[in-house]
């Protein structure tokens, strides 16, 4: 839960740092074009008589611009050799006025049906041309332009997110669901686009498309640079009915990961579920052992922040890590994407968005989903916590009402208040700048405005009912329903058995809070606690003392703590 990553995570509960979007109908286009694009359609239809059920349609000539722009091209003109340059992601195409033959990426390897002409000063190319270089599935219409097929995911992504850019807030509005559209009328989705983009910047030139399927939703991965020459990444969601379901930004960048050497795939098997029900279910990965079942199982619940269901940090995959390790021990593990990752625009809609909603009531449905397979042991289903998930998990075992939670492990689980964990967070960086003698007046401002906002947060004349006018930590209803929380002072009443796991270099949430832990269950015999030496937050070894900066070197949990978790899973320890 480093400083910059709860900041952002609660800037995405505030304003809701995500989209959504959807296409049932095929999208326009020109729905907020110039009429003076349609004339020029037509003109280049009459100039090459290419009529849309004739057999000439291969050849059908289209404003290379309009049509390129609007799927997230980059157009470039040089007027001294006449020559365009249309680039999307890793494909470019370059068309001569006059001549046929097109490049694509640097070779000439399209023979156009017609040549690329100029009418009242545009562009104009076979539709087809475009179709071939950047694989979309798109269609061209003389009086109502490009329609994009509802099933290419990427070209109806990057068409939503030019909408955006180019301010056709009405449009974009269009492709959303009814009920996200209800939620995040046409000024609202501007105020969240301007809002972010003047933080993150606006994005300029897409670099990289990527498809993702999940049991869940059709996702497009973007890639862009902004006009401040930073990449910024984009994920646009779509639900099983061609609905853009949300947007996610920014999207963190893939680390260097790297397999640990116990990952041995042969021992395993992977397969995308599905936790929960309704509206808004979760893909997931259920990691399963080779042989019979019913095999013992384990459900990984995330830190703060919109996590993936590796749990990436970095180049760390904790949970990843965990999965493959612990089903090389017969183990089965089930991960899933974080609420707040996958519908975050819909919790940050959501008008009491809690802790219980983030991650609770999830953890307690993942349980359900491995009771219903066959191929699980119901009697011996665990609960592993990392973070703010460990801090949660006695809340987790107080909802389950079955009693179906077999027992529970806390990795690096705060045991004081979430709003002492970040001021500490805010100070140590403050005292860390401080050591390497670099300007410190913006981290003391910063330090000063956590303690007044943790002030108020204290403050127990201040409720949901009645939040302070200058509170500024974001969702008041998340952090005042969350304040004070301490996980032991609950786990002092139960009988689940525990496992609760720390490193002793992490200085997100530092190995005081072991402590804090065995004080609030000093009375309990049933609860097992291991302080790992050299292990940073990610339960990753380093030399070093642990800033953050190792987060970037690729590195893995050790397997010694795989064990440890094995053992006590199966009884051995």
């Amino acid at each position: 839960m480093s400083k910059k990553r709860w900041n952002h995570s609660m800037q995405q509960l505030a304003v809701g740092s995500l989209l959504a979007a959807a296409i049932v109908q095929p999208v326009n286009v020109l729905a907020e074009s110039a009429p003076a694009v349609q004339k020029i359609a037509q003109e280049a239809a009459a100039a090459t008589k290419a009529d849309a059920g004739s057999s000439n349609a291969l050849a059908r000539m289209v404003p290379l611009r309009t049509v390129a722009e609007a799927i997230g091209a980059e157009v470039e003109w040089d007027a001294e050799n006449r020559l365009v340059t249309v680039t999307r992601g890793i494909n470019q195409i370059s068309v001569k006025i006059g001549e046929r033959n097109a490049k694509v990426n640097g070779i000439p390897s399209i023979s156009m049906t017609e040549e690329a002409t100029i009418v009242n000063d545009t562009t104009l190319i076979p539709l087809e041309t475009i179709r071939k270089t950047f694989g979309v599935s798109i269609e061209w219409d003389d009086a109502n332009g490009l329609t994009i097929d509802p099933s290419d995911v990427p070209a109806a992504g990057s068409h939503f997110v030019y909408l955006l850019q180019s301010g056709q807030f009405q449009a974009a509005s269009r492709m959303l669901s009814d009920k996200l559209r209800a939620g995040l009328p046409e000024a609202k989705l501007a105020g969240y686009w301007t809002g972010n983009t003047g933080i993150l910047g606006t994005p300029k030139r897409l670099i990289s498309l990527k498809r993702e399927i999940t049991a869940v939703q059709r996702n497009v991965l973007l890639g862009y640079m902004t006009e401040k020459s930073t990449p910024l990444g984009i994920a646009v969601r779509f639900d099983a009915n061609g609905k853009i379901d949300d947007i996610f930004m920014p999207l963190p960048r893939a680390g260097d990961y790297n397999e640990p050497d116990y990952d041995k795939p042969e021992l395993y098997s992977e397969e995308e579920v599905t936790v929960g029900e309704g509206e808004a279910p979760l893909p997931g990965t259920l990691t399963l052992p080779k042989g019979e079942g019913p095999f013992p199982a384990v459900v990984l619940v995330h830190g703060s922040g919109p996590n993936d269901r590796d749990e990436t940090l970095g180049s760390y995959k904790t949970f990843r890590d965990l999965a493959v390790g612990l089903a090389a021990n017969n183990i089965a593990v089930l991960r899933y994407e974080k609420r707040t990752r996958v519908h975050t625009l819909k919790s940050a809609l959501h008008p009491a968005f809690t802790v219980k909603e983030e991650t609770v009531d999830d953890a307690i449905a993942a349980v359900h989903t491995l009771q219903k397979d066959r191929r699980i042991d119901a009697k011996r289903i665990f609960v592993l916590g990392h973070s703010q998930g460990g801090m949660l998990v006695p809340s987790i075992i107080e909802s389950d009402t079955q009693k179906s939670i077999a027992g529970a492990i806390v990795m690096a689980g705060p045991s004081r208040p979430l709003e002492d964990i970040v001021l500490e967070q805010n100070k140590q960086a403050l005292a860390w700048a401080k050591e390497a003698g670099q300007p410190t007046e913006g981290l003391e401002q910063q330090v000063k405005a956590m303690e007044q906002q943790v002030a108020l947060l204290k403050d127990p004349q201040y409720s949901t009912a009645n939040v302070p006018k200058d509170f500024a930590l974001g969702n008041p209803v998340w952090w005042f329903d969350f304040r004070n929380y301490r996980g032991g002072e609950i786990a002092k009443r139960q009988s689940t058995p525990l496992l609760i796991l720390q490193g002793d270099n992490d200085f997100q949430v530092t190995a005081s809070n072991l402590d804090g832990w065995k004080s609030a269950l000093s009375a309990r015999q049933d609860v097992v606690y291991k302080l790992y030496p050299k292990l940073n937050h990610g339960f990753v070894e380093s030399d070093q003392p642990s800033t953050g900066k190792e987060y970037a070197l690729p590195g893995n949990v050790p397997s010694y703590v795989i064990d440890d978790i094995a053992g006590w899973l199966t009884g051995k320890n």
